[in-house]
């Protein structure tokens, strides 16, 4: 899969009152090498902004552009009134970047103005230095990654597939008050989906249709099947089922109904989904659904849907399992995945998760508006053959968080009050998220 770059909006602003303004157009000039180099798709202003007719004049254009983020560089010190008109006309993720030069009070600013975003509740950040200072360079990654990802989980349409039947206490009927403060924090838009409509579409599906999608999975790499033919032609309709809803619905994800009546049902369409960059959860969990789409945007690859089962004190080391729907291309070969047959029609995905040098778990928890994310940094370890079969041929991992064992590291998250469902993705994104959280408005904890 392969991650696009942020789509950035760059501006100078300096003020004729003060010194550094006649440096603007070097740094226009040297940003935007630097911004295209690194591959983003950049809308640069088509002027210095020296006063509030320019804000204006620029704002309006880049509102335009459907930025992801906006990119200050404060040549000198200038006006917050100035800012303001950014932030008010754009209602994006304002980045402000500082330069290094005394006279200017260019930091100053910076600083002046992330109090009054701070008193505000407005999220923002900052990056300081030279076009062409790595450091800069990779906090500036760092921030596009997030914005990109809370941009798109903003605009996301997740559908509940297979919602409770209408009935309510004091509140919302056909949804939960849990939904609309979901919404309200994170923008998502949740879209409830009976089953039936679902079961209808499965049963519209030509058997000839779904053994190509058979052979086509074959031909990729299917694993070693001990589940019958049957159940795997059952599966490939599943999988054009929901094909038909995420066109009938725009989704950008869904998180579907399985235990206890429909369990498997959705286990392996998910892992194909999942290896085409299409999040497809199996647990009816939304908010974990969300944050898997957001993973799509910070980095390349899929994420493994997993819970602790077990501590292994040998390897101090988290052993994590799941019936399976995590992708194919999660296990070390193909040699390694097996579908195994699950509830009445389904079809579960057994897989060791491959080794990881460096790797992140990840939970989402919370009420009435506020959440805590988890954040675990650590590595995965080899999953020997028989640690798998002991394991239920399921989905199984073994987590090594990396500055705590492995009982501390629980022990942490049960002070954090995580919940059981965790989400592992290779690679340390402790950075990535902890920006995204930011612009989300929620906290963070870091094990």
């Amino acid at each position: 899969m392969i991650i696009g770059k942020a789509r950035v909006g760059f501006v100078v602003v300096a003020s004729r009152f003060e010194s550094g303004g006649e440096r603007a157009n070097d740094f226009t000039l040297r940003a935007k090498s630097m911004l295209e180099g690194a591959g983003y798709e950049v809308c640069m202003a088509g002027k210095t902004v020296w006063d509030a007719a320019d804000a204006l004049s620029e704002a309006s254009k880049f509102a335009e552009k459907d930025l992801d983020f906006l990119l200050v560089l404060h040549a000198s010190w200038v006006l917050d009134s100035l800012q303001y008109l950014f932030i008010n006309t754009l209602r994006v993720p304002m980045l402000m970047w500082a330069v290094p030069y005394t006279e200017t009070f260019s930091l100053g600013c910076v600083q002046h103005f992330g109090s009054i975003l701070s008193q505000q509740g407005i999220p923002y950040d900052f990056v300081y230095g030279l076009p062409e200072d790595k450091d800069l360079q990779n906090e500036l990654e760092v921030f596009a990654s997030a914005a990109k990802a809370y941009k798109t989980v903003s605009n996301s349409k997740i559908a509940l597939l297979g919602p409770r039947q209408t009935w309510r206490v004091a509140n919302s009927q056909d949804m939960t008050s849990e939904e609309w403060e979901f919404s309200d924090v994170f923008g998502t838009t949740i879209v409830h989906i009976e089953m039936t409509e679902l079961l209808e579409l499965i049963k519209e599906q030509k058997d000839t249709d779904a053994a190509k999608v058979l052979e086509d999975k074959r031909k990729a790499g299917l694993g070693r099947s001990i589940a019958e033919e049957s159940r795997l032609i059952y599966e490939a309709k599943v999988y054009l089922g929901m094909k038909e809803l995420f066109r009938k619905y725009g989704l950008t994800a869904l998180a579907a109904e399985c235990y206890p009546d429909f369990g498997g049902m959705a286990n392996l369409p998910s892992s194909w989904f999942a290896d085409e960059g299409i999040i497809v959860d199996t647990e009816g969990d939304i908010s974990h659904t969300a944050i898997m789409v957001a993973l799509n945007e910070i980095s390349a690859g899929a994420t493994a849907l997993a819970e602790i089962g077990n501590i292994d004190k040998a390897n101090d080391a988290l052993l994590l399992a799941h019936e399976g729907s995590s992708a194919h291309s999660l296990a070390a070969d193909l040699d390694k995945v097996q579908l195994s047959p699950l509830g009445d029609n389904g079809v579960f995905v057994g897989l060791p998760l491959k080794p990881m040098k460096k790797a992140t778990a990840i939970n989402l928890c919370g009420k009435a508006g506020n959440y805590t994310m988890t954040v675990v940094k650590g590595s995965v370890l080899e999953v020997s053959k028989e640690e798998w079969v002991e394991g239920g041929s399921k989905l199984v991992a073994k987590f090594k968080p990396q500055d705590c064992g492995a009982m501390k590291a629980y022990k942490k998250m049960l002070e954090a009050g995580a919940d059981h469902h965790l989400l592992v993705r290779e690679g340390d994104l402790s950075k990535k998220l902890k920006a995204f959280c930011s612009l989300a408005g929620i906290d963070m904890v870091l094990i």
